[in-house]
């Protein structure tokens, strides 16, 4: 895969088969983009303008199949001082972590895969998820949506929970903020500007 490197604003990113990190390293802007796997499975990247662009032809489902053998893996590296513009993530198949990434609007969606993010700031983040379990820890997120069929949702704020206002519904999983545990269904007003939304079909919710 070419080098890149140079000041970053913004990643598009469309993945068939590939599970992707994010790391916040030394330096500035991007700082590297390295691929791991069969070569017939290597996406096409692009930098221009301050975008990094990532796509990925389709995958056979026979090709899937391979991928949970192979593992193709994409790392990402950014300078840890580093603040995007937009961060915009689809994964067809495959896990995705993310550790010190910072962005004004964070858009991630998975069709089969985990999700798991850590010492990072959002203003506003939306993630979905087909199937997976998503855990966020450490993160700072002034407005986060999140929706998952099938799958728990784990996040540990850093800010304190009563600023929020929290919406959690669970159709089949239980909900559970700080030590207590609810139902189906969790609703606080707080903040008008921050909120937590997260929607479970089947899954359990718990926020920290």
């Amino acid at each position: 895969m070419e080098s890149f490197s140079g000041e970053i604003k913004s990643v598009k990113m469309d993945l068939d088969a590939c599970q992707v990190s994010f790391t916040a390293g030394e330096g500035s802007g991007l700082t590297g983009v390295e691929y791991e796997g069969p070569k017939d499975l290597t996406p096409e990247t692009s930098f221009a303008d301050g975008t990094l662009t990532i796509t990925q032809n389709s995958v056979s489902g026979i090709r899937k199949g391979i991928m949970a053998i192979s593992k193709p893996k994409l790392m990402v590296t950014i300078g840890k001082d580093m603040l995007l513009n937009n961060l915009d993530v689809h994964i067809a198949a495959g896990d995705i972590s993310m550790n010190g990434i910072s962005a004004d609007l964070f858009s991630e969606i998975v069709d089969a895969g985990n999700i798991s993010i850590s010492d990072s700031n959002f203003l506003k983040a939306e993630i979905g998820t087909k199937a997976g379990n998503i855990n966020i820890s450490n993160t700072n997120l002034n407005m986060v949506v999140i929706d998952a069929k099938v799958g728990s949702v784990k996040l540990d704020a850093i800010e304190d929970l009563d600023q929020y206002t929290i919406e959690c519904r669970a159709k089949t999983g239980d909900i559970r903020i700080g030590e207590e545990s609810y139902g189906k269904e969790y609703i606080s007003k707080g903040s008008d500007i921050d909120y937590i939304k997260i929607t479970v079909n089947a899954g359990s919710i718990e926020i920290n």
